[in-house]
């Protein structure tokens, strides 16, 4: 991939559409106006919030905000990035080139407009006039480029589609040219933040991952490892009017005994995430208000990623895989992982998922799995390890207690999340991995990302067969709606019924709640991910 600059008349021409492109032609989508000082009619669901929220005689201006989430945020410099959790505590000072609805289309946010060309095999972004960094630096087509070579550089090609080329063509202009048609591009490229070119050359990579210059409602104040993040007002910000609040506060809180007592004691305004049937009711009924949706990109899901691929180890041999699936007891497991609130699943998504079709579970039968597992040559079991975060712990556990069902002694390692994130991006691990990973309505690009030899982590230990592989980039390259769920249903059953390569314990639809008076946060509105810090405000 090569990155080159043109200074030419940019001209596209092209219908506005929020579809996905029909194999011919080209498709636009636009965001707010590129004018900072209004708003418009024609803006996007979450920008028309942004509006009527400045207009209200109910917004209290000012004020801070405490937000407490049991996760750790790892790096402020995304191009590292492993998880997509990082993204949460990233966007009120970085911001992403674009945004996803309700229904997980995307449209521009920081950039103004995104064009798909699938005849000449290019995506073309356009820039809002005007915007600056923190520190005064331009946000224009020259920093943008870099941004998205150091996503390239750092390994991370494959999630912006595999471009050919980068090419510069004005101030605010970007064209990124393609070998192959695929229908993500906006997904992709609009999940890229954006930070200072300037600041990164100045400061070095290493300051970059603990502190953020960039176009976003809010400046970085404080980073606490593992603790908190603080942030302040940008009275500059782009969006006339935003945002609300003077001060910001994320909180690492990974107890949730600790973060339920938090919120009732307002020490916190939002706390994220409880999955315990008993907390969530004893929290409503302190009068806290619940906030976000239940449905596919607002979900995780609890899972076993096991080594499919090794050829020195039991987990290689599918019947040994085949024989554990037997000794599941879906359902119990999925209430018991859930606080009795979530759900089981046979596939890597939710029912309401793209990926999502009829699929039967594996029968719960432990004398059959005890007789497939003698017939693979382990009469008495084996020895192995399960690989996990703290906070993945209970997956652990529960899947300890699965394999010891049928005379598979299994100990438990825990590490902290970047020592996890190492050893699964190229390590033969003699064991499995419990995790948890966001669900999604389209599961092609996190499949991809995570799953594929085109991705970024599992390569030790992904079998990857054509199965899998050839539906799922099929479905990348679809051209319409219908050809690539059904392709991504194919892959999808693949990856767990087929093949078991990762395997699904249980599908947590979190609660999350605020104190009286906090509107429009967007927390878990879209996905787990996305919030809108820049519009959210006390009442008064």
């Amino acid at each position: 991939m090569k990155l080159t600059k043109r200074i030419v008349s940019l001209t596209l021409a092209a219908v506005i559409t929020a579809g996905m492109t029909a194999g011919c032609g080209g498709s636009r989508k636009t965001g707010v106006p590129a004018e900072t000082t209004t708003q418009s009619s024609e803006s996007t669901v979450a920008e028309s919030k942004d509006s009527e929220a400045s207009a209200s005689a109910d917004v209290a201006e000012g004020g801070k905000l405490v937000v407490a989430i049991p996760q750790v945020h790892n790096t402020f410099f995304m191009p590292q990035s492993t998880t997509t959790s990082d993204r949460f505590g990233a966007q009120p000072v970085i911001e992403s080139l674009g945004r996803a609805d309700e229904e997980g289309n995307y449209y521009p946010w920081l950039a103004e407009e995104f064009y798909a060309d699938p005849d000449n095999l290019t995506f073309s972004i356009k820039l809002r006039e005007g915007v600056k960094f923190h520190d005064g630096s331009d946000c224009d087509a020259e920093a943008v480029a870099w941004n998205l070579q150091k996503y390239i550089d750092n390994g991370k090609a494959s999630e912006l589609g595999s471009p050919k080329e980068i090419t510069v063509v004005d101030e605010r202009n970007i064209e990124i040219q393609y070998e192959k048609w695929a229908n993500d591009w906006d997904n992709v490229i609009g999940d890229v933040y954006i930070i200072s070119k300037e600041a990164y050359e100045k400061n070095g990579e290493e300051w970059c991952k603990t502190h953020a210059v960039g176009t976003g409602p809010f400046i970085l104040e404080s980073f606490i490892v593992d603790n908190k993040i603080t942030y302040t007002k940008n009275n500059n910000y782009r969006i006339a009017g935003l945002p609300h609040i003077d001060e910001l506060e994320i909180d690492m809180v990974m107890d949730t005994n600790t973060l339920m007592s938090a919120l009732l004691n307002k020490e916190v305004s939002v706390a994220m995430k409880f999955e315990n049937d008993a907390i969530i009711n004893a929290v409503k009924q302190a009068g806290f208000e619940s906030i976000g949706r239940k449905n596919a990109n607002c979900a995780d899901i609890k899972h076993i990623i096991w080594n499919s691929k090794s050829d020195k180890h039991p987990m290689g041999d599918l019947k040994v895989r085949q024989a554990i699936m037997h000794a599941i007891e879906w359902e119990q497991v999925a209430k018991a992982l859930s606080g009795g609130l979530g759900e089981a699943t046979p596939l890597f998504c939710t029912s309401d998922s793209w990926a999502y079709s009829p699929v039967d579970f594996y029968e719960y039968n432990l004398d059959l799995a005890k007789q497939m597992l003698s017939e693979a040559g382990y009469p008495n079991g084996f020895e192995t390890t399960i690989y996990t975060k703290s906070q993945d712990n209970d997956t652990a556990t529960a899947f300890q207690a699965i394999l010891a069902q049928i005379g598979i002694k299994a100990a438990i390692e825990t590490l902290d999340s970047s020592a996890l994130a190492a050893i699964q991006k190229e390590d033969d691990i003699d064991g499995f991995i419990a995790n948890r990973g966001a669900s999604k309505m389209d599961f092609t690009n996190n499949y991809i990302r995570l799953y594929s030899s085109e991705g970024i982590k599992n390569h030790g230990i992904m079998l990857r067969p054509a199965e899998f592989e050839e539906p799922l980039f099929a479905a990348r390259a679809a051209v319409t709606i219908e050809e690539k769920k059904e392709n991504l249903q194919k892959a999808a059953k693949a990856l767990v019924a087929d093949y078991v390569m990762i395997t699904p314990m249980a599908v947590i639809y979190y609660e999350s709640f605020a104190v009286l008076g906090v509107k429009d946060s967007g927390i878990y509105d879209v996905s787990l991910e996305q919030w809108t810090p820049e519009a959210v405000h006390w009442t008064k």
